[in-house]
């Protein structure tokens, strides 16, 4: 989890039984595993960025 904190700064990352969150603002993206998680948020920054 520090890594992903490192790598997304503003992002706040939490488990729960359904598996891994993240939430910035009003954004909330939940996957199974944090891996998946941060797969997603490169897409998501990659994205943001065009």
């Amino acid at each position: 989890m520090q890594e992903a904190t490192r790598e997304f700064p503003g992002w706040m990352f939490e488990r729960d039984r359904s598996g891994w969150t993240a939430s910035q603002g009003d954004l909330r993206l939940t996957r199974p595993s944090l891996a998946a998680l941060r797969a997603l948020l490169r897409i998501h920054r990659a994205t943001r960025r065009k």
